[in-house]
C-alpha cells in the first residue's frame, strides 16, 4: 500500500495536468469528427467546463490534433487516447516536422511519400492522414490517397479518399474502422517493407499547402512532386492495426502496446498546450492490471507530469462478472480497487449513474463513495467521479432533474471529490428504443435544458473551486434517513442537529462533512438530501466557534455570516449558542468555514 497520505487535493507542484488552478469538470462522448469545430468547443466552454475526454471517434492523430486546436482556442484542456489504446494494438509511423516549404497537389500534379513498416507481422493499414497550412475554403475539393508497393507503381495496395467538406486541415484516409467487423476489408502490409502513398486530385484548384520538413527528416523514405525524388518529407501520420490486444481495448493479461507506439503516441502530444494527460481506457478488467501499469510506466518515462486516466465501475453487487474478465473467478470490489491502488496511479475515478426510473439508487451510490473515499485516503490519492447527464433505457437510467443533477455534483463533493465528468455531453447515437437519449446535447445538435443546469451548478463549483481543492476530507455523517454504509451524525462530531426552525417537527435529511485545509483550517459543508423542496436546517457546533464565514458559490468569495461582533442577523451563526442557520436549495451543498 502507499501509504503517502497527502494532505489535500491540489495537484502535486510541478505537475502539468491542472486546468488553469480551476475545479476540473470535464465532458464525455464529445463532438465526433464531423462536428468538430471552433462553435462546438465554445459551446463546451460556455458550459462552464474545462476539459474534455476525448471519445465518439477522436482516436486517430488527425480526429485529436484538430479537436486539441479547438480546444486550444477555447481555454479546454483535452484527455487524448488513441485507436491503439482504445481499441487494438498498433504501430504507429510519424514524421511531425513542418518547417519545410509548403507543397500543393494539383491535377495531374500528384505529392507522394515513400514509407518503411516496422519489423512488425500482421499489420493492416488503417488510417494515414497529412497536414493542410488551413482548411480549405472550397468544400468542393477532394484529394485521393493511393497506397503503392513502391515509386514505380507496380502494385496497388489501398485507396481512399478525403473530401474538404470535413471542415478540418488534417486529410485523413481511412482504411479500417473499429471496432472491425470479421467481414471488413484488411489492407496487410508486409514486415519491415517500403511502400509508396501518393496524393492526387481530380479538381481544378490546386489543394495545400501541404506542410512538410525543411531538410530529411525521416530516415523510411522521401517526399516526391511526380516521379521526382525531394530532399524533404510530407508531414504524415500512419497507423497500422494488428489483430493484437484484449476484449475491450488494445490491453490484454499478457500484452500491451508496444513501447514504440507509446513513445510516437507520447511525442506527437506532450508539448501540445492543450493536452490535460491521456485517456487509458475506461472499466478495465482487472485481469489486464499488469499491461496498463506498464504502458502507464512508458508514458511516464517520457512525460512524468502528466495525468495518466483510466475511469473504473462503482461498488455495484450485481456488476462483480465486470471486475474481470469473461470466463474467469469473479473478482472482488476491494481488489479491484487496491489492486489498481497499488500499481500508483495519479488518481482513483468511477463512474455510476444512480437515478434510475425507479428512482435514486442510494445504495450503489453511497456504499462506493464510502468505499473509494476511504482508499483514497489510505493511498493519498485523489478521487474524480462522473455525473450522470443522459438517460440510457438498457439499464433504466433517467433523464435527471436540475435537482438531481445539483445533488449529484455536490453529494460527491462532500465526500471530497476533487473532479467531475459529465456523461455524456452529445447524446450518444443508438438504434431502437433501448438506447440513449436526452445528453446534454441532443442528437440534432440543440441544446438539452440539462445544459442550462449542468451550466449553472458548475459556475458554483468553479467559485468553491480554490476551497474544495485545497481540503482533505476527515469525516462525512448523515442526517435524517440513513442510506446504506453511511454514517449517523452523532455528538461526538462536534455537531448535532438544533431544536427550532420552520420545520422543526422533521428531522433535515443532510450530508454533513469536515474536511481540513493545508493551512489546519476546519471546514464543513452542508448537502441537502432533499430533491424536492427547499430544506432549512439549524445545526450547533459544540465548540462555540467564534465565526462561521460560508464561502459563497455566487462570487467566490468568503463573506462574514456574522455581520458584526454581538449583532446577529436572521439566519446567520449564533456565536452564543453555537448555532448555525442554513437554506438550501434541493441537492444543494455549502461551504462553511470555522474560526475561532
Amino acid at each position: 500500500m502507499n501509504a503517502n497520505n497527502r494532505r489535500g487535493g491540489t495537484v502535486p507542484e510541478g505537475k502539468k495536468w491542472d486546468v488553469g488552478g480551476q475545479f476540473p469538470i470535464g465532458v464525455f462522448h464529445i463532438p465526433g469528427p464531423a462536428d468538430t469545430s471552433y462553435a462546438a468547443y465554445a459551446a463546451i466552454r460556455e458550459l462552464n467546463a474545462n476539459f474534455v475526454v476525448a471519445t465518439n471517434e477522436i482516436t486517430t492523430p488527425a480526429r485529436t490534433d484538430w479537436a486539441l486546436e479547438q480546444a486550444e482556442a477555447n481555454g479546454l484542456k483535452m484527455l487524448v487516447t488513441d485507436t491503439g489504446i482504445r481499441w487494438v494494438q498498433c504501430e504507429w509511423i510519424a514524421q511531425d516536422a513542418e518547417d519545410g516549404s509548403a507543397l500543393f497537389v494539383r491535377k495531374g500534379e500528384p505529392i507522394g511519400q515513400t514509407f518503411t513498416t516496422p519489423a512488425a507481422e500482421g499489420l493492416n493499414l488503417a488510417f494515414v492522414s497529412f497536414k493542410l497550412g488551413e482548411p480549405p475554403e472550397d468544400e468542393s475539393l477532394t484529394l485521393r490517397l493511393t497506397v503503392y508497393d513502391s515509386p514505380g507503381k507496380n502494385e496497388l495496395v489501398a485507396a481512399s479518399s478525403w473530401h474538404a467538406a470535413a471542415g478540418t486541415r488534417y486529410p485523413e484516409f481511412v482504411f479500417a474502422n473499429f471496432p472491425q467487423s470479421r467481414e471488413a476489408n484488411r489492407y496487410e502490409l508486409a514486415s519491415d517493407a517500403s511502400y509508396y502513398m501518393e496524393l492526387s486530385t481530380e479538381s481544378d484548384k490546386p489543394i495545400g499547402p501541404l506542410l512538410t520538413s525543411r531538410e530529411d527528416a525521416y530516415s523510411g523514405g522521401s517526399a516526391y512532386r511526380g516521379s521526382e525524388e525531394l530532399s524533404c518529407d510530407l508531414y504524415f501520420q500512419l497507423t497500422l492495426a494488428s489483430p493484437r490486444g484484449g476484449s475491450i481495448s488494445a490491453f490484454a493479461p499478457d500484452s500491451r502496446p508496444s513501447d514504440d507506439f507509446v513513445r510516437t503516441f507520447v511525442r506527437h502530444y506532450k508539448d501540445n498546450p492543450a493536452l490535460l494527460g491521456y485517456n487509458l481506457i475506461d472499466e478495465p478488467f482487472g485481469e489486464i492490471y499488469p499491461s496498463m501499469h506498464g504502458t502507464t510506466q512508458a508514458i511516464k518515462a517520457l512525460d512524468p507530469d502528466r495525468l495518466v486516466y483510466v475511469n473504473h465501475y462503482a461498488l455495484n453487487d450485481e456488476g462483480e462478472h465486470y471486475f474481470s474478465l469473461e470466463g474467469t473467478p469473479p473478482m472482488r470490489y476491494e481488489a479491484y480497487v487496491t489492486d489498481w491502488l497499488d500499481t500508483n496511479p495519479d488518481l482513483m475515478s468511477y463512474d455510476y449513474y444512480p437515478f434510475l426510473t425507479s428512482g435514486l439508487d442510494e445504495k450503489v451510490h453511497y456504499q462506493t463513495l464510502e468505499f473509494l473515499r476511504e482508499q483514497c485516503a489510505a493511498y493519498g490519492k485523489d478521487l474524480w467521479v462522473y455525473i450522470q447527464s443522459v438517460a440510457y433505457d438498457t439499464f433504466h437510467i433517467a433523464k435527471p432533474t436540475e435537482h438531481e443533477m445539483r445533488f449529484h455534483v455536490y453529494s460527491s463533493l462532500a465526500y471530497g471529490a476533487k473532479g467531475y465528468i459529465y456523461f455524456t455531453y452529445e447524446t450518444p447515437h443508438t438504434n431502437g428504443e433501448t438506447g440513449f437519449h436526452n445528453g446534454l446535447l441532443l442528437p440534432d445538435g440543440t441544446r438539452n435544458d440539462t445544459f442550462q443546469y449542468a451550466a449553472a451548478i458548475n459556475r458554483e463549483v468553479l467559485k468553491l473551486g480554490p476551497a474544495l481543492l485545497s481540503l482533505t476530507l476527515d469525516h462525512v455523517y448523515h442526517t435524517g434517513s440513513l442510506p446504506p454504509a453511511t454514517r449517523e451524525l452523532t455528538p461526538q462530531s462536534g455537531i448535532e442537529l438544533a431544536e427550532g426552525g420552520e420545520n422543526a417537527e422533521q428531522s433535515p435529511s443532510l450530508i454533513i462533512s469536515l474536511f481540513t485545509a493545508e493551512n489546519g483550517d476546519k471546514f464543513v459543508m452542508i448537502v441537502s438530501k432533499q430533491l424536492l423542496e427547499q430544506q432549512d436546517a439549524r445545526l450547533r457546533f459544540l465548540a462555540k466557534s467564534g465565526f462561521i464565514r460560508e464561502w459563497s458559490n455566487e462570487d467566490g468569495k468568503e463573506w462574514h455570516q456574522q455581520k458584526e461582533v454581538g449583532v446577529l442577523s436572521e439566519g446567520d451563526y449564533d456565536k452564543e449558542t453555537g448555532v448555525l442557520s442554513v437554506s438550501l436549495r434541493p441537492g444543494e451543498g455549502k461551504l462553511y468555514r470555522m474560526e475561532g
